[in-house]
């Protein structure tokens, strides 16, 4: 018979979060292009800790949490920082990210440092997400579910995917495909078995 692990169990096994701010990052940039949707901001922050991802990247108007630097009036940092807290559950304090406005120039430079981009878009030359040949570093951008990613950052990408579609819809919530993607990610580029010997 199988049993659960308990919560306790599971706690035990994870990495005290001072261990963990000494472990190495996973190198992908999830870039987050003008999200609507607070909740789905932060299931972004915790899928990127989970897969210890390098950095979060909430660009355009996509909402986000207090800064340091913050101008925005109290009561709408307030409103975002509490709604993203609410799906981010633990991870906001042990997730690096910031706001950028217009990413154009971040992605330019991050390709100047060996970084191969990925967008996230239903176009025609897109491939599905699991044929794919990922490498390390990557950007990931992922975008509005309506419109998708904006023109000026899918000039940038080097490569376009998509998740296939068998029902009525016409795609998966942001958060939803950030996460099958992550997954496959790590997957093909070896993380899983590096960091926890599960191949």
């Amino acid at each position: 018979m199988t049993d659960k692990k308990t919560t306790k169990e599971l706690i035990a096994e994870r990495p005290t979060p001072e261990a963990l701010a000494t472990m190495p990052r996973t190198p992908i940039i999830v870039i987050a292009d003008n999200i609507r949707s607070l909740d789905n901001v932060g299931l972004l922050f915790r899928l990127c800790e989970l897969a210890r991802a390098e950095l979060l990247v909430l660009a355009g108007y996509t909402g986000y949490p207090q800064a340091s630097d913050d101008t925005r009036h109290k009561s709408i940092i307030k409103r975002h920082t509490d709604r993203i807290t609410k799906t981010a559950v633990y991870s906001l304090p042990y997730q690096p990210w910031i706001h950028e406005e217009n990413p154009v120039e971040f992605i330019k430079n991050k390709k100047t440092e060996g970084y191969c981009v990925v967008a996230l878009e239903q176009t025609t030359t897109s491939i599905p997400y699991f044929e794919a040949n990922y490498t390390l570093p990557t950007i990931l951008i992922v975008g509005h579910e309506r419109f998708g990613v904006q023109k000026e950052l899918l000039e940038l990408a080097d490569t376009f995917i998509e998740i296939p579609i068998l029902g009525l819809g016409n795609s998966h919530n942001v958060a939803t495909a950030t996460g099958i993607l992550l997954s496959n990610i790590l997957e093909k580029t070896g993380q899983y078995s590096k960091n926890t010997g599960i191949s």
